[in-house]
């Protein structure tokens, strides 16, 4: 059961819908830091309500049951945000073949958009590192510009984001000279010649 909730099936090389001659060259999440800091803030807010009642238990001297009834309430709330959290940073992929890019973004726990991107398609990759932080700990977002007028490809806050891009302009590069002739082929048939 666990496996029809994951695009991943045996091993992180092995996916729904791979085909038998693609090889998978990198499996991506966001950066862990990005998840670190969701789980802190997190852990602030867990001992916020306790903190508060301790500093102020002479006043609230009577409203203990209350107190504490409205805590399991929001330690409900508190469970469901880290289950979204771990959820969404867990499902949030990117993969690179050395035919294709997929993007599966996971949008609430049951919306996933799921995008493809022949690896020909690709007219250029950018790299934006924004702050101190993501210069330090190296992670950034990777764009991908593509042939005709589908929208960029944006690889948000992954590690290492200038490897990554030169890793996929290398199997850019390997598969079009691969299939250089097929490619020129289709072209002179799509121009009509």
């Amino acid at each position: 059961m666990a496996d029809s909730f994951s695009i991943f099936k045996s091993s992180k090389y092995t996916f729904d819908g791979k085909k038998p001659y693609e090889n998978v060259i990198h499996l991506l999440y966001r950066h862990w830091f990005v998840l670190f800091g969701k789980i802190l803030a997190l852990a602030i807010l867990l001992v916020m309500p306790v903190a508060l009642y301790l500093n102020l238990g002479s006043y609230v001297y009577g409203l203990t049951n209350i107190f504490w009834f409205l805590y399991s309430i929001y330690l409900l709330i508190w469970w469901h945000s880290l289950f979204y959290i771990l959820t969404m940073y867990l499902l949030d992929t990117w993969i690179v073949t050395d035919h294709r890019i997929i993007d599966s973004e996971q949008h609430g726990f049951f919306h996933r958009m799921v995008a493809e991107l022949n690896i020909s398609r690709i007219q250029d990759i950018s790299v934006i590192v924004s702050s101190p932080i993501a210069t330090f700990l190296d992670y950034g977002n990777l764009e991908i510009q593509t042939a005709g007028t589908e929208p960029k490809f944006v690889f948000k806050q992954i590690p290492h984001p200038n490897k990554v891009k030169d890793e996929i302009m290398r199997a850019h590069n390997e598969y079009m000279s691969q299939h250089r002739d097929n490619i020129e082929i289709h072209e002179k048939q799509f121009a009509g010649i």
